[in-house]
C-alpha cells in the first residue's frame, strides 16, 4: 500500500499534501497535523467510509517520514539558516524574485508571510495579490469526472491556513484583511466559472472567511462596529448575488450588531429585502424572518419574536409552531381552525399531511374525541402496518369492538390472501396470536420470515418452530453457497438454542453440515467457528 504512494510534501508548516494511485486513479490527498493528530484531511477517492482507509495510510507515512528525519539527521551539511546569513542581501534578495516569478506558490507564500511590512493598506495589497492568484486557478471536465465530492482551490486553503494561524497569533488585523481580500475575490472570481463548476466547489471557501470574521469578532479588544460597517456597505454590491453570500453577510451582521443603532440598521435591512419578496409565503420570506426571529430571541426579545411567528402563519412551520402553542395553551378550537385550514389548501400527499395530523390526532386524544381518533388512525395504518398508530387505532375501541375490528384490519392488509404481508404478519405478533403467526409464516415460508417472526411463536410452539426451522435451513443450505450465505446460517444457528430444545438440534445440524458439506470449505470454516 505504501508503494502506491506516488508523492508526499509538506506544503506549509504541518500541512501535507499527497498523491495515492487507487483503484480508481489517483487520488489527491490533504491532511493537517496538530500535536501529532490529524486536524483535517480530505481525499477525493469515491470511498463510502468516512474518513477513508487512506487518510491513515498518509498519516503513517508522514510519521515515518518524520520519524527517519530525527533519527537520521543530514551530517557535515551546512545548514540553510547558515547558508543564508552568508548570502549577500541583492544576491538573496534577486534570487528570491526570480524563482517567485516561475513559482507562484512560493509568491503566494511570501506575500502572505511578509505583506504586512508593505507600506499601504493591508485589504488592498491582499486583494491585488489573491485576484492574480484566482486568475491561474481553472478547471476542465476532467476534475469533475475524477471521483471528487467537490473542486479545491489550493491557493485559497493556504490563504485560509494563514488566517487560522494569524488569529492564533492574535494577529486580528492581518486575519482580517485576509478574510475581506478571500470574501471579495472570491465572490469576483466566481462570476468568471460556469456554472456547472459552481456547484462542485467546496463550500469552504465561501463559508470559512465569514465564519473567522465571526471569530475574532468575539474579541473584545476588535472594533466590531467597523466589521458591521463594512459587511453593510459590502454586500450590497452585484458580485455577491450569484454565490449567495447574502446569507453570510445576514448572518455575520446579526453576530456583529451590539449597539441600539446597529440593532436598527440590522432590522431595517432585513425589512427591505422582506419588500423585495412578492410571494410572502416562499422560502425566501421564511429565511428572512427566521433571521429576525433568531436576532430578536438572542437579544432577549422573545415577546417582538413571537409576534413575527403569529403575525407569520402563511409559513408552514410557524403555523406548526402557533398550532403547538394552542395545543400546549388548551386553546384546541383555534389549533383545529388552523390546522383545518392549512389542510384544505395543501397537496393531497400523506406524507406531506403526515405531521399536521399528528397534530390534529393529539387534539383529538385530548379532547377524547373517539370517531377523529379512529378516523386519522386509521389513515395512518391504512396502507401498512405501524405499531405506534395500530395502539392508537385500538385503544379507541372496547375490547368486544376490537375482535371484529382487529379481523377487518388483517382482511384489508391480505386483500386477496395469496401474496405474503408483513402487515398481516405484523399484526398478528402485535396481538400476539401465535397460532395464526405460525400458520401465516408456514403457509408464505422463507426463511427471511422465519427469522423475522419465530420469536413471537417459539415460546408456545417451540417443537413446532424448531421443525420449521430444520425444513428452511436444510432447503437454504442445499440451494446457496457463498461465504454471505454462510454467515447468515451461522447468525441462525446463533439463535435457535434460545428456544426450547434448540441448542441440541443447532449442535445435530452444524454436525451434520460439515460432513455433508465437506467439500465446501468456506461453510466448514464458518460453521467451526460457531459457539452455541
Amino acid at each position: 500500500m505504501q508503494n502506491d504512494i506516488i508523492s508526499l510534501q509538506e506544503t506549509s508548516e504541518n500541512v501535507w499534501q499527497a498523491k495515492y494511485q487507487g483503484n480508481y486513479g489517483t487520488y489527491n490527498i490533504k491532511i493537517k497535523i496538530n500535536g501529532g493528530k490529524i486536524d483535517t484531511f480530505s481525499c477525493s477517492c469515491p470511498s463510502d467510509y468516512f474518513p477513508c482507509k487512506h487518510i491513515s495510510m498518509i498519516k503513517s507515512a508522514i510519521d515515518n517520514r518524520l520519524a527517519k528525519n530525527k533519527e537520521n539527521p543530514k551530517e557535515n551539511t551546512i545548514s540553510v539558516e547558515e547558508l543564508l546569513r552568508n548570502v549577500p542581501h541583492k544576491e538573496l534578495v534577486d534570487f528570491i524574485a526570480r524563482q517567485a516569478k516561475y513559482n507562484p506558490d512560493l509568491t503566494t507564500k511570501l506575500f502572505l508571510e511578509f505583506m504586512q511590512k508593505v507600506s499601504g493598506k493591508q485589504e488592498s495589497n491582499y486583494a491585488k495579490v489573491l485576484r492574480n492568484s484566482l486568475k491561474n486557478v481553472d478547471f476542465d471536465y476532467d476534475d469533475l469526472n475524477d471521483g471528487e465530492d467537490s473542486l479545491e482551490i489550493d491557493v485559497l486553503d493556504e490563504w485560509l491556513n494563514k488566517t487560522r494561524e494569524f488569529i492564533n497569533q492574535k494577529r486580528f488585523d492581518e486575519a482580517i484583511a485576509i478574510c475581506k481580500a478571500c470574501i471579495e475575490e472570491y465572490a469576483g472570481w466566481l462570476e468568471g466559472i460556469d456554472d456547472e463548476f459552481i456547484d462542485y466547489i467546496d463550500p469552504v471557501y465561501q463559508e470559512k472567511p465569514f465564519e473567522f470574521l465571526s471569530e475574532i469578532a468575539s474579541n473584545p479588544e476588535i472594533n466590531s462596529n467597523e466589521l458591521f460597517q463594512y459587511c453593510m456597505a459590502e454586500m450590497c454590491k452585484p458580485k455577491y448575488s450569484g454565490p449567495d453570500m447574502d446569507d453570510s453577510f445576514n448572518d455575520l451582521l446579526a453576530e456583529l450588531a451590539h449597539t441600539e443603532n446597529e440593532f436598527d440598521e440590522f432590522i431595517a435591512l432585513q425589512d427591505r429585502l422582506l419588500r423585495g419578496v412578492k410571494d410572502k409565503s416562499s422560502h425566501e420570506v421564511q429565511k428572512i424572518i427566521e433571521r429576525k426571529i433568531a436576532f430578536y430571541r438572542k437579544n432577549q426579545q422573545h415577546e417582538t419574536a413571537w409576534k413575527l411567528v403569529s403575525e407569520n402563519i402563511q409559513i408552514e412551520s410557524f403555523r406548526k409552531q402557533v398550532v403547538k402553542q394552542n395545543i400546549a395553551d388548551r386553546k384546541f378550537s383555534e389549533a383545529k381552525k388552523l390546522i383545518a385550514d392549512f389542510l384544505a389548501t395543501s397537496q393531497n400527499n400523506n406524507y406531506f399531511r403526515s405531521e399536521w395530523n399528528e397534530l390534529a390526532l393529539s387534539i383529538a386524544q385530548k379532547e377524547k374525541d373517539i370517531p377523529v381518533i379512529r378516523k386519522i388512525a386509521f389513515a395512518f395504518i391504512e396502507n401498512y402496518f405501524e405499531k405506534e398508530h395500530y395502539r392508537i387505532y385500538k385503544s379507541a375501541f372496547n375490547s368486544g369492538e376490537w375482535e371484529k375490528e382487529v379481523q377487518k384490519i388483517i382482511a384489508h392488509y391480505e386483500k386477496n390472501g395469496k401474496n405474503f404481508s408483513n402487515s398481516v404478519a405484523d399484526v398478528l405478533a402485535e396481538e400476539h396470536d401465535a397460532y395464526k403467526l405460525i400458520g401465516y409464516i408456514k403457509k408464505h415460508l422463507t426463511i427471511e420470515r422465519m427469522d423475522q417472526y419465530h420469536a413471537h411463536f417459539a415460546k408456545e410452539y417451540p417443537k413446532e418452530t424448531l421443525d420449521i426451522f430444520q425444513k428452511v435451513i436444510n432447503q437454504y443450505a442445499d440451494k446457496n453457497t457463498g461465504r454471505n450465505y454462510y454467515e447468515y446460517l451461522a447468525t441462525l444457528f446463533k439463535k435457535i438454542p434460545r428456544i426450547e430444545g434448540g441448542k441440541e438440534m443447532a449442535t445435530m445440524m452444524i454436525a451434520q453440515f460439515k460432513n455433508l458439506y465437506k467439500n465446501r470449505r468456506a461453510m466448514v470454516e464458518v460453521l467451526g467457528k460457531i459457539k452455541l
